[in-house]
């Protein structure tokens, strides 16, 4: 069956102004990038810098010029490395045979002290004893901050690092490919207020640090980036919160992607509140396709949201608040709450796929930040769903009730699944 709201001609005139826009955005990059004179990112560089274990990698960073490349050998790197404005290539000889990794750490165990620089910035925590501790928040594998040029990482692994695996922050050009990543706390491979981004046959895992239910924020995610022209392929995502996470993001495709226990698989987000890098902008999320992933038993439990509010388990995919996302052609099987004895109830809409208007509690965003705006112009067309609890579709606001769930804006079209369950009834 089909269930379809709303007219898409208002939709349709401002897609194609936002795609005339961009198309001026495009030309003028284009432009001023034959103009760049010798000396500039893009002519200058070319140079390789090898490094062995035993090493320094933010040595041979700190040399470099903008277009070089560095040639990680075999064996493990214990390090966290800021690129500071430069466009470099960081290759490894192969993942799992080069290794970036961070000393063992643990919610109550003291972090080793790194240097400053431009990429870090401590915050204040506490253990978990409630004694305050210092953690350098952004300590990841490799931090490429505000580069000058595009940057390519791969055929590496990065470990255990307190913020992420592999990070960009204002790239034009983000190309991760053929790494691994396990057990970082934010993210695995993430880019923020990012354009022209490519993450493709990676493999991430996350490891539950029991704080509690937190096995890191997601393995993928992309954040405050407008234009993103994301292509997010062939990677598998495991074991995190969130396996594949698009948050207040514009553009791009999500394809032949594997994402399993996690407690939700993929997750398309327009949040309204902004966040670092930029926190002054307001991205309106969507403009995504989700085409022929496996979204499996995505069945951890976790809580959720800035205050803990959201309660998380058994989500394949969910698109919340965000506009123009089509999903087709998707496996989404075995996805079931789990939730430990005595642990809270979920209040997040699970099962095979959630479509949810999300009213954040309030309080929840900061002052002056309207909330965001209804899931609207959504198409649901030949996905396989099966096994899926409670339902294979949900369609916000549902039944029973929830006091932070809206009614669905226009343009919701759900039609030729394969599903068995449906809340309302009727979509399969």
């Amino acid at each position: 069956m089909m269930r379809t709201t709303g007219s898409t001609s208002t939709a349709r005139t401002s897609r194609s102004r936002w795609r005339s826009r961009s198309r001026v955005v495009v030309l003028a990059g284009a432009l001023v990038l034959a103009a760049l004179p010798a000396g500039t990112a893009a002519a200058r560089g070319g140079s390789t810098h090898t490094v062995n274990p035993g090493e320094s990698i933010q040595a041979a960073v700190d040399r470099a010029a903008s277009g070089d490349t560095i040639r990680l050998g075999a064996g493990t790197f214990t390090e966290a490395v800021c690129i500071d404005h430069k466009a470099l290539k960081i290759v490894g000889a192969g993942m799992g045979r080069t290794t970036i990794t961070w000393p063992d750490w643990g919610q109550a165990a003291p972090l080793p002290e790194v240097a400053t620089n431009p990429c870090w910035e401590a915050h204040e925590r506490s253990d978990a004893e409630g004694n305050p501790r210092t953690l350098a928040d952004d300590v990841s594998g490799l931090f490429f901050l505000y580069p000058d040029g595009p940057v390519t990482v791969s055929s590496l692994s990065t470990r255990n690092h307190p913020a992420n695996g592999i990070v960009a922050w204002g790239a034009n050009g983000f190309d991760v490919h053929a790494t691994s990543g396990t057990g970082h706390e934010r993210y695995g491979i993430s880019a923020a207020a990012s354009t022209n981004i490519r993450i493709a046959a990676n493999v991430e895992k996350g490891v539950d640090r029991g704080a509690p239910w937190y096995a890191g924020t997601g393995g993928i995610g992309i954040g405050d980036s407008n234009g993103a022209n994301a292509r997010i392929t062939a990677n598998w995502v495991q074991g995190y919160n969130l396996g594949i996470f698009i948050r207040e993001s514009r553009g791009g495709r999500i394809t032949g992607n594997t994402v399993t226990g996690n407690c939700v698989g993929v997750l398309m987000f327009d949040d309204a509140a902004t966040e670092v890098p930029d926190a002054t902008g307001n991205v309106q999320g969507g403009d995504f396709r989700i085409t022929a992933n496996a979204a499996v038993a995505n069945n951890r439990y976790c809580l959720a949201g800035r205050d803990g509010s959201q309660v998380v388990s058994g989500v394949g995919m969910s698109v919340t608040n965000a506009d123009h996302v089509t999903i087709r052609a998707n496996t989404v099987t075995g996805n079931r709450a789990n939730v430990p004895a005595g642990a809270a109830p979920v209040n997040y809409p699970g099962g095979g796929l959630s479509l949810v208007t999300f009213a954040p509690p309030p309080g929840t965003l900061p002052e002056g930040v309207p909330g965001p705006g209804p899931v609207e112009h959504v198409e649901v067309t030949a996905n396989h769903f099966a096994d899926n609890a409670p339902v294979d579709i949900f369609v916000t606001p549902g039944e029973p009730a929830n006091p932070f769930l809206g009614p669905a804006g226009p343009g919701i079209v759900i039609r030729h699944n394969l599903c068995s369950t449906s809340n309302p009834g009727g979509l399969c």
